[in-house]
């Protein structure tokens, strides 16, 4: 697990305790640190060599169902390399407007990665069928909303979920200063002039 709170230290101490308690952890490295080192500390995923499929998207909440889930399909993870991910968006990302940026899939929600992670070729496919199995099991439990940058390759189709309501508006905003589309090589959202 990596714990992190933004927060008085105090606060931070009392809220992750329960997890630190968890289970016998192999380590415990859990302290105080700077958030922009705090975003640094799953960089290595993405290691060259290391192939990588995921399905993603955001939970209203962690159910026992959804619980019971994930642990059922994480003991049959074909890869010690897989990673299933939960990140908690509450606090000051959900106090914002969600017309006040683009992102605006606000409000306090579970971004769920089940992120396959293989070094040998031979096994993409495996890899891919375990992660799109547990996706669909898992999407029922979902919202509909992604987070842009957790979309799948093979997903062009969801990046209008990705900006909810805001992505007509962002559309407009394409029309108007990038309608050859000369930015698309990212999750693109696509003008219509």
């Amino acid at each position: 697990m990596l714990l992190g709170y933004n927060g008085p230290l105090a606060e931070g101490e009392r809220v992750l305790d329960p997890a630190r308690r968890f289970g016998t952890p192999i380590a415990d490295l859990v302290g105080p640190m700077p958030y922009v080192q705090r975003q640094t500390l799953i960089d290595d995923l993405g290691v060259h060599g290391i192939q990588r499929y995921w399905k993603s998207g955001f939970v209203p909440e962690l159910s026992d169902a959804f619980i019971d889930l994930i642990v059922e399909r994480a003991a049959g993870m074909p890869s010690p390399m897989s990673v299933v991910g939960l990140f908690y968006v509450h606090g000051a990302a959900s106090r914002v407007d969600p017309d006040a940026t683009a992102f605006g899939l606000r409000g306090a929600q579970w971004d769920f990665d089940i992120i396959s992670q293989w070094t040998d070729p031979a096994e993409a496919e495996q890899q891919v069928r375990w992660t799109r199995e547990f996706w669909s099991e898992a999407e029922p439990f979902a919202t509909g909303g992604v987070y842009v940058n957790h979309i799948a390759g093979d997903e062009p189709d969801r990046v209008h979920a990705a900006f909810g309501r805001n992505y007509q508006r962002l559309v407009a905003v394409k029309n108007a200063y990038d309608p050859g589309n000369l930015f698309r090589l990212n999750h693109n959202i696509k003008p219509t002039v």
